[in-house]
Protein backbone atom coordinates (compact mmCIF):
# COMPACT_ATOMS: atom_id res chain seq x y z
CA UNK A 1 0.00 0.00 0.00
CA UNK A 2 1.19 3.64 -1.40
CA UNK A 3 2.01 6.19 1.53
CA UNK A 4 -0.99 8.65 0.57
CA UNK A 5 -3.13 5.37 1.11
CA UNK A 6 -2.38 4.81 4.40
CA UNK A 7 -2.34 8.53 5.40
CA UNK A 8 -6.12 8.75 3.99
CA UNK A 9 -6.96 5.19 5.25
CA UNK A 10 -5.44 6.71 9.03
CA UNK A 11 -6.84 10.22 8.55
CA UNK A 12 -10.80 8.17 8.21
CA UNK A 13 -10.11 6.62 11.14
CA UNK A 14 -9.92 9.57 13.53
CA UNK A 15 -13.80 9.86 14.25
CA UNK A 16 -12.90 12.40 17.14
CA UNK A 17 -11.07 14.21 15.09
CA UNK A 18 -13.68 14.69 12.19
CA UNK A 19 -16.39 15.29 14.63
CA UNK A 20 -14.60 18.04 16.58
CA UNK A 21 -13.95 19.80 12.99
CA UNK A 22 -17.41 19.59 12.26
CA UNK A 23 -18.84 21.12 15.53
CA UNK A 24 -16.11 23.98 15.00
CA UNK A 25 -17.50 24.22 11.56
CA UNK A 26 -21.12 24.37 12.85
CA UNK A 27 -19.93 26.77 15.46
CA UNK A 28 -18.31 28.91 12.84
CA UNK A 29 -21.97 28.99 10.99
CA UNK A 30 -22.91 30.25 14.35
CA UNK A 31 -20.84 32.36 15.75
CA UNK A 32 -17.10 32.90 14.21
CA UNK A 33 -16.00 35.44 16.24
CA UNK A 34 -16.77 32.52 19.20
CA UNK A 35 -15.58 29.79 17.26
CA UNK A 36 -12.09 31.49 16.71
CA UNK A 37 -12.04 32.16 20.79
CA UNK A 38 -12.77 28.58 21.07
CA UNK A 39 -10.28 27.65 18.60
CA UNK A 40 -7.61 30.08 19.95
CA UNK A 41 -8.41 28.73 23.69
CA UNK A 42 -7.69 24.79 22.30
CA UNK A 43 -4.91 25.55 20.52
CA UNK A 44 -3.00 27.15 23.57
CA UNK A 45 -4.45 24.00 25.84
CA UNK A 46 -3.07 21.71 23.25
CA UNK A 47 0.86 23.83 23.15
CA UNK A 48 0.75 23.73 27.09
CA UNK A 49 0.63 19.78 27.02
CA UNK A 50 2.18 19.31 23.96
CA UNK A 51 5.73 18.46 25.33
CA UNK A 52 4.04 16.60 28.03
CA UNK A 53 2.20 14.19 25.36
CA UNK A 54 5.48 14.03 23.29
CA UNK A 55 7.34 13.13 26.54
CA UNK A 56 4.93 10.68 27.40
CA UNK A 57 5.13 9.06 23.87
CA UNK A 58 8.78 9.13 24.31
CA UNK A 59 8.39 7.03 27.70
CA UNK A 60 6.52 4.81 25.94
CA UNK A 61 8.66 4.00 23.29
CA UNK A 62 11.34 3.44 25.51
CA UNK A 63 9.49 1.33 27.32
CA UNK A 64 8.71 -1.02 24.37
CA UNK A 65 12.16 -0.94 23.37
CA UNK A 66 14.10 -1.33 26.99
CA UNK A 67 11.63 -3.34 29.24
CA UNK A 68 10.61 -6.67 27.05
CA UNK A 69 7.52 -8.44 26.22
CA UNK A 70 8.66 -11.72 28.41
CA UNK A 71 9.63 -9.41 31.74
CA UNK A 72 5.67 -7.37 31.24
CA UNK A 73 4.33 -11.01 30.46
CA UNK A 74 5.88 -12.61 33.73
CA UNK A 75 5.15 -9.64 35.77
CA UNK A 76 1.71 -8.23 34.45
CA UNK A 77 0.39 -10.97 32.09
CA UNK A 78 -1.90 -13.94 33.07
CA UNK A 79 1.54 -15.50 34.67
CA UNK A 80 2.31 -12.78 36.87
CA UNK A 81 -1.15 -13.99 39.10
CA UNK A 82 -2.35 -12.59 42.48
CA UNK A 83 1.42 -10.60 42.50
CA UNK A 84 0.81 -9.34 39.37
CA UNK A 85 -2.79 -7.69 40.06
CA UNK A 86 -1.43 -6.12 43.66
CA UNK A 87 1.60 -4.61 41.57
CA UNK A 88 -1.23 -3.00 39.67
CA UNK A 89 -2.85 -2.05 42.63
CA UNK A 90 0.03 -0.23 44.00
CA UNK A 91 1.22 1.54 41.13
CA UNK A 92 -2.34 2.75 40.07
CA UNK A 93 -2.33 4.13 43.89
CA UNK A 94 0.67 6.23 43.35
CA UNK A 95 0.10 6.70 39.97
CA UNK A 96 -0.02 10.54 39.40
CA UNK A 97 -0.50 12.74 36.23
CA UNK A 98 -3.38 13.73 34.25
CA UNK A 99 -5.47 10.39 32.10
CA UNK A 100 -3.84 11.68 28.63
CA UNK A 101 -0.46 10.55 30.31
CA UNK A 102 -1.99 7.46 31.54
CA UNK A 103 -3.96 5.78 29.05
CA UNK A 104 -0.76 5.96 26.32
CA UNK A 105 1.42 4.19 28.86
CA UNK A 106 -1.42 1.46 29.99
CA UNK A 107 -2.16 1.02 26.13
CA UNK A 108 1.73 0.31 25.95
CA UNK A 109 2.19 -2.11 28.94
CA UNK A 110 -0.83 -3.68 27.58
CA UNK A 111 1.17 -4.36 24.05
CA UNK A 112 4.18 -5.69 25.52
CA UNK A 113 1.79 -8.36 27.58
CA UNK A 114 -0.17 -6.92 30.32
CA UNK A 115 -3.51 -8.67 31.60
CA UNK A 116 -6.57 -6.55 30.49
CA UNK A 117 -7.39 -7.06 34.19
CA UNK A 118 -3.78 -4.83 35.32
CA UNK A 119 -5.18 -1.94 32.71
CA UNK A 120 -8.51 -2.07 34.52
CA UNK A 121 -6.89 -2.29 37.98
CA UNK A 122 -4.82 0.19 37.42
CA UNK A 123 -7.19 2.87 36.23
CA UNK A 124 -9.57 1.65 39.28
CA UNK A 125 -6.88 2.79 42.08
CA UNK A 126 -5.72 5.53 40.16
CA UNK A 127 -8.83 7.01 41.15
CA UNK A 128 -7.47 6.72 44.80
CA UNK A 129 -5.45 10.41 44.18
CA UNK A 130 -3.38 9.74 47.35
CA UNK A 131 -2.19 13.25 47.26
CA UNK A 132 -6.01 14.39 47.33
CA UNK A 133 -7.15 12.58 50.32
CA UNK A 134 -6.03 15.06 52.92
CA UNK A 135 -8.15 17.68 50.75
CA UNK A 136 -11.23 15.01 50.32
CA UNK A 137 -10.91 14.59 54.25
CA UNK A 138 -11.21 17.86 54.93
CA UNK A 139 -13.93 18.72 52.52
CA UNK A 140 -16.04 15.60 53.19
CA UNK A 141 -14.58 14.14 56.37
CA UNK A 142 -12.06 11.59 57.29
CA UNK A 143 -14.40 8.29 57.67
CA UNK A 144 -15.65 9.32 54.35
CA UNK A 145 -12.37 10.19 52.47
CA UNK A 146 -10.66 6.77 54.59
CA UNK A 147 -13.77 4.22 53.42
CA UNK A 148 -13.59 5.47 49.94
CA UNK A 149 -10.34 5.10 49.69
CA UNK A 150 -10.47 1.60 51.79
CA UNK A 151 -13.63 0.89 49.14
CA UNK A 152 -11.43 1.80 45.93
CA UNK A 153 -8.39 -0.54 46.46
CA UNK A 154 -10.38 -3.11 47.49
CA UNK A 155 -12.79 -3.28 44.51
CA UNK A 156 -9.97 -2.65 42.14
CA UNK A 157 -8.91 -6.43 41.80
CA UNK A 158 -12.97 -8.03 41.32
CA UNK A 159 -13.14 -5.10 39.00
CA UNK A 160 -10.22 -5.22 36.28
CA UNK A 161 -11.10 -9.49 36.95
CA UNK A 162 -14.63 -8.60 35.58
CA UNK A 163 -13.66 -6.54 32.78
CA UNK A 164 -11.03 -8.83 31.72
CA UNK A 165 -14.08 -11.27 31.19
CA UNK A 166 -15.59 -9.23 29.46
CA UNK A 167 -12.85 -8.52 26.67
CA UNK A 168 -12.76 -10.53 23.85
CA UNK A 169 -10.25 -13.46 24.25
CA UNK A 170 -8.72 -12.61 20.74
CA UNK A 171 -7.61 -9.12 22.46
CA UNK A 172 -5.75 -10.98 24.70
CA UNK A 173 -2.52 -11.60 22.05
CA UNK A 174 -2.47 -7.68 21.24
Amino acid sequence: MSNPAILIRLLLKQRFLWLVAALYLWAWWLAPQRAILALLAGGKLFASVLGLIIAVFALAGLMQTWVGRDLIAAVLGLEGGLKGLLIAVGCGAILIGPPYVVFPLLMSLRRLGARWAVVAIVLAAYALKPQMLPIEAEFLGLPFAALRGLLTLLLAIPLGLAVERCMPDDDRRN
